[in-house]
Formats: structure tokens, C-alpha cells, sequence
């Protein structure tokens, strides 16, 4: 037994040097599969493929029982580690230490290599047509397969140029006929077989994966999508997928659209699940097709969303966060799932707030949904929700207004983003929209015994906002807004302290009425609380006694606060 270690390039006549004899490849299938000899490919790695040998990663893992060795593979398809080809030679040595003859044929020269006899691909052949190396070589009549191929290139030609196929081959006891698609092993994983090149099929309706060589394959037609009898669609869908996701350009570009415009035309005849994977993967690899792509997503997406249904929104999401704009004609679709509770929710929600940040007037009818994503979402729901109404409040406040208890609701939000989007809405609402003003007011006071801090902040500093354009509104509630000076929560007080005076010149006589909050605001250890207690106590001519605001004169560490006392000072005064 010869182990025979071949290089590719000017050594196989699949790239032969440009004036020189290359080995046939017939050759190297012939001692590979004919033979009991070892066959490997030891240069360029294409010839694992082209000749169905094994190579140098099936040399690490025989050797070692894995190929963690070679570490991982980059971008290019390249390994961390990679033996140099001296190294790859001894390998082949280490596992057929019995072998009769060690020949290495490259184009490099390696007989330095010890126990290996190196020849150039033009000396091997002349010797071994010689009879001067003891290999036979085929005979024409071998190089012929019994079946109706002569290669397996023109197998493989055929097979490219179609998805589905009429697949006619011979086993011992008949010959059979299937309907099948195609499908390339893992490699290199896979140690070649023994023998001519093996082709693998998969039949189409029960899915059994076979294997046939190509002495015994009589005949391969493949077969129209328009000619496929219904039940078989989804068995072209599939294999169109796999090769959008393996080689996209390769795709047939009007094979695939006519895939897509069935599934929007009459999505009854398409089976669901591979029509929606179709056009997620057309999504992901081809973009001359994405808007029929799209379409097709929203035609066969289940009325009851499953788990695929939701991948297959995400992956519209995903293709036009740069362009929303192309999902406004899809904003009906998109309320009907972003208003229910469903596994599509929150994609649907999320398609919205990007739309809704490019052009707000574009979902102005999914208001009444997007109000029910905020109130029954989960936690990202509720957060895309509400930033869908900050984007539209801007410029059609009164549009959102009827969704005030719901952003009012969001503020108890534990999430951080949430509140500052309802916030923001509620914010933009009361300003553009002078209507709202007061109600807003109405629900914000209430949240100011809020058990959570931060929503107790969020309220009473909203109403320091309001209170800007709109003073005698809050001014009503002078008494819940100071009721907060006392809050345990120093932010809490700061935003009351700010909220009180903002409003306060519409009501003097309700500032005065704070008079017992006001002057224990002015030993708070906050000096922005104690500033603006003097800054209210002076606007408001509260009575409190003149001592303490000589003491914060004099001794306060803080200057600002040290400059309003002494200004309040003169106005009691």
C-alpha cells in the first residue's frame, strides 16, 4: 500500500503548470477510490473537494481525535494554526506507519522530507506510464461510469441550474424514481467515502436523506417551480432558502420572486412556515427583492403570531431601521399586532417607533394601539410604546392626549428610559396642547405619594415643567407639591421646591400658606432646597422669623444660599 500525498496547483491538471504535464485527476479519484491506497491532498485544500479526498484537517483529526489544534477560523475561512507542508508529510507517516512507499507530488521541492520520495507532477507521470512506480492507472473504459454520467461535473452542473428535481437512480434490486432536492454534506468534518463521488439527496414530502455514487445515477431533471404540484412547494422554498443563506448571488433572481409575488398573491397555496422563511432570509441576503420580500411577510404572517412569526417581524425591523419609511403602508398591520398580546408585539411596537420618529403623521391611526402596547406590553414593549408617543406628541399633541392615562401609568415604569420618554410625551402634550394641561395635572398630583421614589421625582418635577407655561393650573396644588419638601428623597424635594416656585406668582397667597414647610425647608441639608426657600419666602412675603434668614446670611457654608437670604431679607424687611 502507497500513501500518495498530492499538492493542486501545477500538480493536478485541474490547474496544470502552463508548459508542463499535470497528474490527471482521473488518476487521483482512481487510486483513491479503485485502490487500497491512502490518497491525500497535502497543498491548496480545493482538491479535498475536487477529488472527494481528505486533507489536512481529516490528517489533525484522525491524528488527534479532534481539531482543536487548528483553533478557530477567521472572516476568510482560515484557521489560527496551519502545519507547514513538511509537517502535514509527517503526519501522513505517523498514521500508516506500515505503508510499502511514501510519495509526495508538488511542485515544491520536499525530498528533504525523510521516508518520502518527491517527484514533480510531469516526472510522476512519466514514470508511472513507464511502469517505472508500481501504480496502475485507469483505463479509458474505467474513467466511464456505468450510469448516465461521465463525470460528476455534469452532475453537479445540472444540480446547479435547479431547486427541485425528477432524480432517477439504480440500487441492487430496481431502479427508482423521486422527487428530490439537493444538499452538500458537512465538511470537512465528513471523511470521503471510499469510492466514485457520492451525491446526497433529500426526497421531497417525508424528508429521507440518502446518498448515491455516480456509477449509479441514471438521470436528473430538474423540474419548474410553475410545474410543482402544491405539496411540494415547500420543499422548493427550502431549497432556495439554503442557497440564498450559502451563495446569494447564485440565486435565480425571477425563480425567487415568483416564490415571493405566490406567497402574496395566493398565500393559501404556499405552506406558511417556509414562505415566511423565505422571505426572512431573502431579507437578510438580497436586497433587489426586500420591499416584495416585506410584503410577503405581512401576507402570510399567522393571524395567532407563533415564535417564527415574531423572528420574522424582527427581521423586517432589522432591514428597514435605516428606511423606515418603507413600512407606512404597513402601519394597519402593524397596529392590529402591536395591540394585541402575542409573541409579535413588541417587534410590531418596535416598527412603529421607528416610523414614528421619521414621519409621526404616518401612525396617527395606531395611536389606539400603540396606547395598548404602553398599558399591557412587556417592559421593551412599553418602552418602544412610549417613545412612539414622545415622537408624535411633538407635532400632533392632540392625537396622543386621549393617551394620557396611559403615559401617566408609564411613569411607575421601573425602567429608567421608559419614564423619561413618558415624561418627554406628557411634557410636549401639555405644552402644544393647552386642553391637556390640566388633566395631566390632575393624574401627576396623584402620583406624588408614590411608593417609588423615582416616580414621586418624575411627577413632581413634570410639574415644575408645567408650571412654566401653565402656573395657576399647578399653584392649585401647593399644598401636595410642599407636602414633598419633606420627602425622604432629596431630588424629590429639590423638584418640589422648583415646582412651587415656578407656579408660585399665580397664587401668592398659597405660598404663604406653606409657611411651616417653607421654614423647615430652610435648615434642609440640600442648599438648593434651602436657595429656594428663601427665593420663595421673599416672593411671597411669608412670615417667617427674620433671625433664621440672618443665620443663613451669616453662617451658611453655601454662597448662593448665603445671597438669597440676604435678598429675602429686604423683601420681608
Amino acid at each position: 500500500m502507497y500513501v500518495l500525498a498530492f499538492d493542486r496547483d501545477w500538480t493536478v491538471d485541474v490547474n496544470p503548470h502552463p508548459s508542463r504535464e499535470a497528474v490527471p485527476i482521473e488518476w487521483v479519484r482512481y487510486w483513491a477510490y479503485e485502490t487500497e491506497h491512502e490518497v491525500w491532498a497535502i497543498g491548496n485544500q480545493d482538491l479535498v473537494d475536487e477529488a472527494d479526498i481528505p486533507g489536512t484537517v481529516e490528517s489533525i483529526r484522525r491524528r488527534d481525535g479532534d481539531i482543536d489544534a487548528l483553533g478557530d477560523r477567521n472572516e476568510f475561512g482560515n484557521y489560527e494554526w496551519w502545519p507547514e507542508r513538511e509537517a502535514r508529510l509527517r503526519i501522513l507517516a505517523e498514521l500508516f506507519p506500515d505503508a510499502d512507499e511514501y510519495v509526495v507530488v508538488d511542485d515544491l521541492d520536499l525530498s528533504h522530507v525523510d521516508g518520502w520520495d518527491h517527484y514533480h507532477a510531469w516526472d510522476f507521470v512519466e514514470l508511472v506510464r513507464d511502469g517505472k512506480i508500481e501504480l496502475s492507472i485507469p483505463s479509458s473504459d474505467d474513467l466511464v461510469p456505468d450510469g448516465g454520467f461521465e463525470s460528476a461535473d455534469e452532475v453537479r452542473d445540472i444540480l446547479a441550474d435547479g431547486y427541485v428535481f425528477e432524480f432517477t437512480y439504480r440500487t441492487e434490486e430496481e431502479t427508482k424514481t423521486h422527487l428530490v432536492t439537493h444538499f452538500e454534506p458537512e465538511r470537512p468534518s465528513m471523511k470521503p467515502l471510499k469510492g466514485p463521488p457520492a451525491f446526497w439527496f433529500e426526497t421531497v414530502g417525508n424528508e429521507e436523506k440518502f446518498s448515491v455514487r455516480l456509477p449509479d445515477i441514471e438521470s436528473v431533471h430538474p423540474v419548474p417551480y410553475e410545474r410543482l404540484a402544491d405539496p411540494f412547494l415547500g420543499a422548493a422554498f427550502a431549497a432556495v432558502r439554503s442557497q440564498l443563506e450559502e451563495d446569494a448571488e447564485t440565486v435565480d433572481g425571477e425563480t425567487l420572486r415568483e416564490m415571493l409575488s405566490d406567497s402574496v398573491s395566493n398565500p393559501a397555496r404556499v405552506e406558511q412556515r417556509e414562505a415566511l422563511r423565505l422571505a426572512m432570509s431573502t431579507l437578510q441576503h438580497r436586497e433587489a427583492e426586500r420591499e416584495l420580500a416585506i410584503e410577503a411577510v405581512f401576507e402570510v404572517i399567522a393571524d395567532e403570531p407563533s415564535t417564527l412569526d415574531r423572528k420574522a417581524l424582527r427581521t423586517v425591523w432589522e432591514s428597514t431601521k435605516d428606511e423606515p419609511a418603507v413600512l407606512e403602508e404597513y402601519v394597519p398591520e402593524l397596529a392590529s399586532y402591536a395591540s394585541q398580546e402575542s409573541p409579535c408585539q413588541p417587534a410590531a411596537t418596535r416598527c412603529l417607533m421607528e416610523i414614528a420618529e421619521a414621519n409621526p403623521g404616518s401612525v396617527l391611526e395606531a395611536v389606539p394601539a400603540v396606547e395598548t402596547a404602553v398599558t399591557s406590553g412587556s417592559g421593551m414593549t412599553q418602552s418602544y410604546a412610549v417613545y412612539t408617543f414622545s415622537s408624535v406628541a411633538e407635532e400632533y399633541p392632540e392625537e396622543v392626549f386621549p393617551a394620557v392615562p396611559a403615559l401617566i401609568t408609564a411613569l411607575q415604569s421601573d425602567d429608567d428610559t421608559t419614564q423619561t420618554n413618558a415624561l418627554a410625551a406628557l411634557g410636549k402634550i401639555a405644552s402644544n396642547y393647552p386642553d391637556a394641561a390640566e388633566p395631566i395635572v390632575d393624574e401627576l398630583v396623584v402620583l406624588l405619594d408614590a411608593e417609588a421614589k423615582s416616580v414621586r421625582n418624575n411627577a413632581v418635577g413634570l410639574l415644575g415643567d408645567l408650571a412654566q407655561e401653565h402656573p395657576d393650573i399647578v399653584i392649585e396644588h401647593a399644598d401636595r407639591i410642599a407636602a414633598r419638601l419633606e420627602d425622604n428623597n432629596v431630588q424629590a424635594r429639590v423638584n418640589a421646591s422648583l415646582a412651587l416656585l415656578q407656579a408660585g406668582e399665580a397664587d401668592p397667597s398659597a405660598i404663604r400658606a406653606q409657611q411651616d414647610q417653607l421654614e423647615s425647608a430652610l435648615e434642609d441639608p440640600s442648599p438648593e432646597v434651602r436657595a429656594n426657600a428663601c427665593s420663595l419666602i421673599g416672593n411671597a412675603n411669608v412670615p417667617v422669623p427674620i433671625e433664621e434668614l440672618k443665620e443663613l446670611e451669616a453662617n451658611d457654608m453655601n454662597d448662593t444660599v448665603r445671597e438669597r437670604a440676604a435678598w429675602t431679607i429686604t423683601r420681608v424687611n
